[in-house]
């Protein structure tokens, strides 16, 4: 995979869990409480967005091809 096209597929996968948070929120505030189902659905797309930044701000997405980046940097 290319890097041009990693950083798409990364977008794409922000933009879905966005765009899921808002619908489980609304569900939550429907219905008056989240299932475990939805809160462990929110806790993973909040984890990916959360990574996503941390990566993003510390220049270990964008630099190098993935395999490179996955054994040049550790996230802890």
């Amino acid at each position: 995979m290319h890097i041009g096209e990693r950083d798409k597929w990364l977008e794409e996968v922000a933009k879905t869990c966005s765009v899921t948070l808002a619908i489980l929120n609304t569900k939550a505030e429907n219905e008056g409480y989240i299932s475990e189902a939805d809160q462990m659905m929110s806790d993973v797309c909040l984890a990916y967005l959360y990574l996503l930044n941390v990566c993003d701000q510390e220049g270990v997405l964008f630099e190098a091809p993935i395999f490179k980046t996955i054994t040049d940097k550790t996230i802890h």
